[in-house]
This record gives structure tokens, sequence and C-alpha cells, in this order.
């Protein structure tokens, strides 16, 4: 489910977004990116965000946070509030966040989130250009989800082994998908972070991939009447939608 915009709301969006960045006074960036980010349910605050983050990156060249929260700013704006359009376009979103992301780790190699958006973001952009024309990708994502689970397993909600259930999910099976391999993954990251409404979606598609429909039921009714992290609120309404639409196929 896209965030959805009229041709008209899609040009006020871009003109407040230009707006907001012109409006930052020199050296307020990352305070203004950050301000943004928390805003990001609104078209134009989350394109500012991710401007604005790559500014304070730009005139903060030591910065960390500007890098690895401008990738995570990116993941956002091209995963959430750009879902309907072209695959190409978001590419080019998610490219600028793998860049941020590696210039992250660069300056800090231990920097857990830099390293945890440069995996998801190699992610969605492989599902952008096309699962079999991104099989290269696979060993970074594992590689980088593997130096998270070193560093911090519970890094964005035990995210590592949230991507690692997803991305087994994903993979064909000649290239080592395994949906028992997936469930294995996910009901360990949902251990850690029992609320996070993205593991309970992912999961309950590996349960209904592996014949478990009453357990992937369960999951997508607790989705559906949690009530949101607040830490994940803008991302719900959409995680949300999904659940409702294979609970329906399910019932």
């Amino acid at each position: 489910m896209a965030i959805g915009k009229t041709a008209g709301a899609v040009v006020a969006s871009v003109f407040v977004a230009l707006s907001l960045s012109a409006q930052v006074a020199p050296g307020g960036e990352l305070a203004a990116a950050r301000a943004a980010y928390e805003q990001r349910a609104d078209p134009a605050s989350a394109k500012a965000a991710v401007e604005l983050f790559r500014a304070a990156a730009k005139v903060d060249s030591a910065s960390v946070d500007a890098r690895w929260e401008g990738a995570r700013a990116s993941y956002f704006y091209g995963n959430y509030t750009q879902a309907a359009t072209p695959d190409k376009e978001k590419m080019a979103i998610f490219d600028g966040g793998i860049a941020l992301a590696r210039e992250a780790i660069a300056l800090a190699p231990k920097n857990v989130e830099g390293h945890f958006w440069l995996g998801v973001l190699d992610g969605v952009y492989g599902e952008a250009k096309g699962i079999f024309k991104s099989l290269a990708m696979v060993p970074e994502i594992k590689r980088e989800m593997q130096t998270c689970l070193e560093l911090d397993p519970a890094v964005e909600g035990y995210g590592p082994d949230r991507v690692l259930g997803r991305l087994y999910f994903k993979l064909p099976w000649f290239k080592g998908g395994s949906t028992k391999k997936s469930i294995e993954f996910l009901e360990k990251s949902l251990a850690g972070a029992p609320t996070n409404a993205l593991t309970k979606l992912y999961l309950a598609e590996s349960y209904k991939s592996e014949g478990m429909k009453a357990k992937a039921v369960q999951q997508l009714n607790e989705v559906i009447a949690m009530t949101p992290d607040p830490r994940w609120a803008p991302e719900n309404p959409q995680i949300k939608a999904q659940a409702e639409k294979l609970l329906a196929k399910l019932q």
C-alpha cells in the first residue's frame, strides 16, 4: 500500500520540502533533518529529511550520525513514501542511502547502524532491481547482518535476524532460500522485540508458505489489533494494511 497523492499534492510536497531545506540555518542541518524524520508520515517531511541528512553530511565530513540516519531516512522515503513510484526512481533513492551507509562505516567501522542500513538498503535495492538480477548482493547483505549480530543483535528491534529471515524467504531455493530458516530467524527476532509489527508480518508470510495457517492468522490478527510502537508508528498503517490483505486471503 503506497501513500496516496494526487499530482497536485506531489507538487506541493516537493515545494514544501525545498522550502524546509532552504530555511535551515548553517550548522542546523542535522537537527532539522531529525525533526523532519520524526514527521516522516508526511511526504514533504520524509523528502526533506533525506535532503537535510545529505546536507548535514556534506557540511560535516566527520558526522557518522548524519550518514547512518540519512541512510535510514532514504529507506523510509523509498520503501514507504515512494512505494508506488517506478523502480528506477526507488533505486536512485536507495542508492543514495547506500552511499551514506558506506561513508558511515568508513568513518566508524564498528557503527552497527551503518552496517544495518547498508544491508537493508542492499535488500530493497535488489528487490526494486529484481531478485534474479541482484543475487550478487546477497553475500554483502549476509555479511552486514552477521556484523550487526556481533556488534549489537538488538539494533532496530532485533533487526539483523528479521533481515536474515526475510532474505531466506525471498531467495529462490536453488540460491539457498528456505522458509524453515526464515521462520527460525524471524522467531528469534520476535522473541527479542515482540511488539515489532514488521517482524510479525514477515513471520506470518513465512508461516503461510510452510502451510502453518493458524500461526499465520494469529500473527496477522496481532498486527491488526496491536497499538503501534511509537518508534515505528509512521510505518504501521502500511504494515497493517498488508496484514489485512493477507488475512483476507487466508480466511
